[in-house]
């Protein structure tokens, strides 16, 4: 068990305790009109156990979006990943790993992230338009990782996106952990 699930756990027995109105420290009870025994309070420490245990499993929207986590995928998680069948883009790619992943312990992915990333590897690159923006796109390796360009119509504009095949998919899947540590 992880440092943050033993903390995690930790809190949990002290809040059930004082939920007890039980000295969680001596084990001793607390008077009976002590503020603990409040019936506010108990449902108070009630509320907290219940969401330190959803963030203790995981449960996503509990869990902040802290950035100085690591992204980190176990291999349960990563089995447990369903993506849908037609070719996806990098957003729907990171949504799916995001809703397997444990928050807790693991910042959320990214389309931007790991299209930063297989940039750094020379898998997609990045034009500047000639109205002076810049575009990531593929590049001449792209078509060997299974990525391709589409063009998609989006409120009455037309614009390429990238998009990950069914060979695509499966390198960012079997290459995930690799992809995101790239330096």
């Amino acid at each position: 068990m992880d440092n943050e699930v033993l903390k995690l756990t930790r809190a949990i027995e002290i809040m059930k305790a004082l939920a007890e109105g039980t000295n969680p420290f001596t084990g001793l009870p607390y008077e009976e009109n002590s503020l603990i025994n409040d019936p506010r309070m108990i449902r108070c420490f009630y509320y907290i156990i219940d969401t330190l245990k959803k963030v203790r499993s995981g449960q996503k929207g509990l869990a902040s979006y802290r950035k100085d986590l690591p992204f980190v995928i176990t291999p349960e998680e990563k089995a447990r990943i369903v993506l849908p069948e037609e070719k996806i883009g990098v957003n729907t790619f990171a949504k799916c790993v995001n809703s397997v992943i444990n928050p807790a312990i693991s910042k959320k992915l990214t389309g931007m992230a790991l299209n930063s990333q297989l940039k750094k590897m020379g898998i997609l690159r990045e034009v500047k338009t000639e109205q002076g923006k810049i575009r990531t796109t593929v590049n001449d390796k792209s078509a060997e990782y299974g990525i391709e360009i589409e063009e998609v119509a989006y409120n009455g504009n037309v614009y390429h996106k990238i998009v990950f095949n069914q060979k695509g998919k499966k390198y960012l899947l079997d290459h995930l952990e690799e992809i995101m540590s790239y330096k």
